[in-house]
Formats: structure tokens, sequence, C-alpha cells
């Protein structure tokens, strides 16, 4: 028995032995099995997203874009016979020949020497202009401030009235008279000069308290101006209730000083005009009082004491289009001071009181934003109206503006290269946390945005009154329309920069993650990082980048003054990285227009940041619809404490939010010339001294242009860096900090641009249930 026992003992532990090691292999064998099908679908994943790519590669890179350059072909224009009449033309008495399109892309001009100087302040406006040219013999006009001869070139005269100038000179006056007459389309009514500059602060719009509804107080030396027939239909209108304050005087003596004329007639501000104007909502602009004389002059030192003081511009005009002899650079900006200037006819005088109580609180605060657009851009400073005087000649001529200025970029690297030549493989434990949705988009070719059409100047400038106007750009939100939608389909050969989503697969997901679609052109997005002395977190975030669909390049601004260490090993992308040196550590240094981008979309990011390419790619095709406005991750709010009156920054959950934090977010490309060249410069200067507030400042501006909000997408609201030692956010004065920007921000606009909104967007079929067989658009965004 003992034996038997220990025999069925024997073979049971045998048994046993036999099964572990059965279920042993069954377990490495499902492990493997697991491991293949994981590979599978890598592999699967790897073989679509390379079908897809070869796919985007094989589009005739003949048809990407039919890039004409200015006019190529050379016109030789008969030499133009002066013309000694006193209505000269541009037609008539401009010398065409001097300025070929062949050899002008855009308008130079050149001072005369023998001209006198006798405003040293524009003559240093010109040499700084980017219109100068040092040789006349390269320039198509000729400035002068002084009576010169003019022969094989076109002058411009800028200054005050003079009887010795030849006629075929074109003049640009502040003030004309019966011996200086104004040529519509040939001379230029400018703004007077004064020693202002852009940076000055203009009176708050909103929080403006004011006192009167009209005021005026204007002085003039010739008494047949003082009408009573217009006093009498002017005070008609005035009840006893209305609050009217206007000043008219015969004398003089407290008005301001004439601007070179012999005889004072016009109607002036005098000394107490701007203790008026700031308190009242509209100002009355008088030509004269007279329905019979014939106006020589301008309104122009009365339009600047309305614009100073942020009150609304009253104009009641005798008809026969007076406003073209009057309004400083009407020709350009006419739709501009319709927008901002109330006309009215002189025969409604008795009902102006009852015309100026109807217009409603939202119309007058839009009138007075585009006041202040009119002074900030084209009126504040020497600058400012010798640009203006150039933009308006150059339409004349049919010439674009000067290429906006590009940031010449320098490698950071002490190799003197842009790439790094020390790369490592990204680890795929890293790339697992970031690329977790399949196919998301082609990888390459390598994709520049095409820039836009060169013959823009001779066209109706799309978003022409958002853009900065004195500069051609390479592209801006504004210039591309969209086209019909079957132009994708039908026009093949011109529409081969399209990528129209093939919905006869019928699998929702996969079609559309295989083409971009939408109703813009195909196109990349290039990633901006800002670092400083952070390397390993650098790095980590780079290596997540890796086969990230759609993205052209990553350039990388070392804001540290000191070269990456040689040592330094950098994460091998499927794209260039390149690291763009920065001469000193400015926050500022993120938004420059670097030379380096290519694309009209740039995804800004922190160096501690992680987003997954699945959230990176909604975030770019929401972009590609909204692309005039901030589309990022996670987003802020500004807020109004009653108890301080004033702005708080609030990082909480809330339910509106009114900005978008840059470190984490898609603008643009314009806007960085934005930042850089048209923003108020005391912003940049604010930024740098409490080296924080950037983010802010892009918010401000872009809402500011477009008077739109930012646009959040997926559920981040912040990024958490476990591996940072020190962050800019973590100091306890950062809330106080950033709400003080607000603040600052405001007053140097005059008003607060954020706007609140209270949606964000996701995917189409984000948490929609599908039929079998569908996919959705992402997985889990």
């Amino acid at each position: 028995m003992y034996s038997i026992h220990a025999s069925l003992q024997n073979e049971l532990l045998l048994t046993e032995q036999s099964c572990r090691s059965l279920i042993k292999a069954k377990t490495e064998l499902e492990n493997q099995v697991t491991k293949l099908r994981n590979d599978l679908a890598i592999a699967e994943r790897d073989l679509l997203r390379l079908q897809t790519s070869i796919d985007s590669y094989q589009i005739p890179l003949s048809n990407f874009s039919f890039r004409q350059s200015f006019l190529p072909i050379s016109f030789s224009l008969p030499f133009t016979e002066y013309s000694t009449h006193v209505g000269c033309t541009m037609h008539t008495c401009f010398n065409w020949t001097a300025c070929r399109l062949h050899s002008h892309k855009y308008l130079r001009v050149c001072f005369s020497h023998g001209s006198v100087v006798g405003d040293h302040q524009l003559h240093y406006a010109l040499l700084r202009s980017p219109h100068y040219s040092t040789s006349c013999s390269q320039a198509c006009l000729r400035i002068i401030f002084s009576p010169v001869t003019c022969n094989s070139t076109s002058c411009l005269y800028i200054g005050p009235p003079t009887n010795s100038l030849p006629p075929n000179v074109i003049r640009a006056s502040p003030i004309y008279s019966n011996n200086f007459l104004f040529r519509p389309g040939f001379d230029l009514i400018i703004a007077p000069f004064g020693n202002r500059s852009n940076d000055s602060l203009l009176p708050m719009i909103v929080r403006r308290e004011t006192k009167w509804l009209l005021g005026a107080s204007l002085g003039t030396s010739n008494h047949s101006e003082l009408n009573a027939s217009f006093l009498a239909d002017l005070n008609s209108g005035i009840g006893k209730d209305d609050l009217v304050n206007i000043n008219l005087g015969t004398s003089s003596d407290g008005c301001l000083k004439n601007f070179g004329g012999d005889n004072f007639t016009l109607w002036r501000p005098c000394d107490d005009a701007s203790s008026i104007l700031s308190a009242s909502t509209f100002c009355l602009l008088i030509d004269s009082i007279l329905d019979n004389v014939q106006v020589y002059t301008t309104i122009g030192e009365q339009l600047v004491a309305c614009l100073c003081n942020a009150a609304i511009p009253v104009f009641l005009s005798r008809g026969g289009g007076i406003e073209s002899r009057l309004f400083p650079f009407w020709e350009i900006l006419d739709s501009k001071w319709r927008k901002a200037v109330v006309f009215l006819p002189r025969r409604r005088l008795p009902h102006l009181v009852t015309v100026l109580r109807s217009i409603d609180e939202n119309t007058r605060v839009e009138m007075l934003l585009q006041g202040q657009e009119i002074w900030r851009k084209y009126l504040s400073s020497t600058e400012a109206q010798l640009a203006t005087i150039f933009l308006t000649l150059s339409g004349r001529l049919g010439l674009p503006q000067p290429p906006a200025p590009l940031y010449r970029s320098a490698p950071a690297l002490s190799s003197g290269r842009f790439q790094p030549e020390r790369l490592y493989q990204p680890r795929p434990e890293v790339l697992a946390q970031v690329d977790v949705d399949g196919l998301l988009g082609p990888i390459g070719p390598k994709w520049d945005s095409p820039p836009q059409s060169s013959f823009g100047p001779f066209l109706a400038a799309l978003g022409s009154l958002k853009i900065d106007q004195f500069w051609t750009h390479i592209n801006t939100p504004w210039s591309s329309p969209l086209l019909p939608t079957e132009f994708q389909f039908i026009n093949v050969m011109n529409a081969s920069n399209y990528r129209p989503i093939n919905h006869s697969v019928g699998m929702a997901g996969k079609e559309f993650a295989a083409n971009i679609g939408g109703m813009h052109p195909y196109e990349q997005f290039t990633i901006v990082v800002l670092t400083y002395d952070r390397d390993s977190i650098l790095t980590l975030m780079l290596e997540g980048l890796l086969n990230l669909a759609y993205l052209h390049s990553v350039v990388v601004i070392w804001n540290n003054p000191k070269p990456p260490s040689e040592s330094l090993l950098w994460p091998r992308l499927h794209v260039p990285i390149q690291v763009v040196k920065s001469e000193k550590n400015s926050l500022n240094n993120r938004f420059l227009p670097y030379d380096v981008i290519k694309t009209e979309a740039i995804l800004m990011l922190d160096d501690d940041v992680t987003l997954r390419h699945d959230e990176i790619i909604l975030g770019f095709r929401v972009w590609r619809e909204n692309r005039d406005r901030i589309v990022g991750f996670p987003a802020r709010g500004h807020f109004w404490s009653a108890a301080n009156q004033s702005w708080y920054y609030n990082s909480a959950h809330a339910c509106e939010y009114s900005m978008i934090l840059t470190g984490a977010s898609f603008i643009h490309r314009y806007y960085l010339h934005a930042y850089t060249n048209e923003m108020p410069a005391q912003i940049r200067e604010i930024v740098e001294q409490k080296f924080n507030c950037e983010d802010i400042a892009m918010n401000f501006l872009v809402s500011h242009i477009t008077r739109k909000p930012p646009l959040k997408v997926t559920t981040h609201w912040s990024f958490i860096c476990t591996n940072c030692t020190s962050t800019l956010y973590n100091g306890g004065s950062h809330i106080a900090v950033r709400s003080e920007c607000i603040n600052q921000f405001e007053r140097i606009y005059g008003y607060n641009p954020l706007i609140y909104t209270q949606y964000r967007a996701d995917s189409v079929l984000f948490k929609t249930r599908l039929p079998l067989g569908m996919e959705k658009c992402f997985k889990y965004v």
C-alpha cells in the first residue's frame, strides 16, 4: 500500500510539474501573441502612416503653387511732358519713366540735398523710412522741404504753404490757401505736425466721464465768419436741458499759432479747447460758417484736438465732396473717417442735438475706437504721417509696400549651425505617452506656406482694415479667401494644394485621418519653443514630437545668452530642429518674426508642456478654420473687482474665459509682426520689466485687431511640470503681477479689448455613439 501511495504521489507531482510547465508555456505563448498583435497594430499603423505620407509625396510638386514675381515684364513708358496747368494730375504731371515697374518692387524716395531742411524731426523720420534710398538714381521720387528745381525725377514737397513751387511738384501740407490751391488726386492733405509720439497715452474710452454732449472752443480773425443765421440755427436745436458747450469767438489771441499761413481765416481751437473737449462726447468741426465761401484750407487742427481728447468729431457738410479737401489723407482713409466722424448735411443743423442724442452707446464706442485707430496709425507722429504719405503715393503708382521686416535668425549652437549634430533616438516609452491615436495624418513632405499674391496693390485687400498696411506681408489671416467647395473636386490641376476628405470610404474617422480636408489648402505648422537652461526638460518634450503629423519643423529659441553645451544630445526627429540664438533673456523673444519660420501656422509651446499628438492635431484643425484667433489649451480670464474698481487675473476654473496661455497655443505668423512692430512699445517694455505677461499682451493684441475672443480646445486647464525645479508661475506674486499687467495694458490701449467666450471646441464625433464598423474622428478628444 505504501509503495502504491508513493507511486501515485510521484505521478501527481510529475503531473503538477507538467501542468505548471504547460501553463507557463501557454502564458509565454499568449504573451508572444499579445506582443505580436501589438507589433502588428504598430506595423499596420506605421504602414498606414507610410501610405498616407507616400500619397502626400506623390502629389505633383510642379503644381504646388504658382509663385509669380511682381510684374516680371519690363514696361517701357514714354516720357511724359510736364503739364504747367494748375490742375495737375498724376497722369499729366508725374514723371512715370522714373518709376518703371520692373526696377521698383516698391516706392523708393530720396532726399534732395539742395533743399533746406526746416523740420529736422521730419528729416530724421525720412532717413529712417524703409522707402528711403541714398541714391536718387534708384528712386522714383525726390523729397524736398524747400523750393528746388525738379527735372528728371518727380518731387514731393512736405511743409507749409509757399508760392515758389513749380506746378509739377506734389505738395503735402496741412494748410492750403487761395494762393496755394489744393489739387485733388495730386496734392495731399496732412495733419499738422507736432511734438507727439506714438507712445503717448490717449484718454480712456469707456471709463471717461463726460459733462457735455457736444463741445467746441473755436476762434477766427474773420469777423464775417460769425454768421447770425448759422448761430440761430444751431441755438434753435439746443434746449435748456441739453448739455452743450460751444464757444465761437472772433478773437484769435488764445488760439493755436498759425501754421505758415499769412492770413488767419480758419476756425482754430483755442487754449481752453482741450478742457472742453475732454469732457465732451462729441466735438463740432467748422470749416466755414458762410455758405457761399470757397474753402481752401483744412480742419486738421480741429480734428487733432478732437481725437486727442477722445471726442467724436461732428462735421456739417455743404456737399460737393468737400470732405476730400478738408480731412487728412481722405484718399485712403475715407472709409475709416466715415466710421469715426458724424457727417450731417449743413441743412440739418437745427436737428443736430436730436441726431446726436439718438446715437446709441455701442455706436459711440465703435466710433471712438475707429478714431483712436486713425490717430495711432496714421496721424499721431511725424513717422506715422510720413508712412501714410508713402502709402497713398504707392497706391497711386500701383506699387506694393516694402516687405514686412523679418528677424534675422542666428544659430545658437557652438558649431555655427542651426541644426544639432549630436542626436539620439527617442525612447519608445516616451512616445507611448503621446502617440496614442494611430493615424492622424501624413508625415511629410516638408511644405512651406506659399506667399500671398503679389498683385495685392491692384485688388481690394481682404482684411485691409485689420492688417498693418504699411508693409507687404507674406501672409495674413485674411489673405486666403474661401473658394467654392467644388473647386477642390472639379478644377483638379489648380486644386492640387487641397486635400479633400474621401467620404466614399464610409468609415468616418479613417478617411478623416488620411487627409486634412476643410476649406483651406494643405499646410503644415511650425512648433516654436522658448527655453532657458532646462536641457533635460526640453529634450524630453522634443522626444514626444517624433512622427507628429503635419509638423514642418521645430524652432527652439535659446533664451540663454550662453550657447548650449557641446555635449548636449538632441532627439532625432522626422523634421529639422533649428536652435536660434537670443541676444538677451527676454520673454518678448517668443514673438519675434524669425525668418526661419516658413509656415502660417505656429504652435507656441513652453519647454515644460507635453501634449498628445491627437490634441495637437485637433488644435491645428480647429485653428485652420479660425486663422485670425488664438487657438489653444489652458484658458484664463480677466474679472472685475468692484471693491478695487480694477481688473484681476483669474486662473481658477470658470465657465467663461477671455485668454489662452500662449505656452500651448496656435497663432498665425502675422501676429509675430504685429507684436514686434505694431503693438505699442510700452507693452513690450512692461513685459521686459516684469519678466511676465507676454501671453496677456498677445491676447490683448489679437482681440484688439479682430474683436474676437480666443478659442479653447480639449479639457486641459493647466500643465503641471513634476520635474521642474522652478517656474515663472510658482512665485507668490505671480497673480498680482499679471493683474497689474491687465490694468496697465488697458490704460495703454484706452480700453480693454479682451472678450469673454463660453464654449470650447471638440471633434465632431466626440462622445457620439457610432454604428458598427465606423471610427471616430479622434479616439479621445
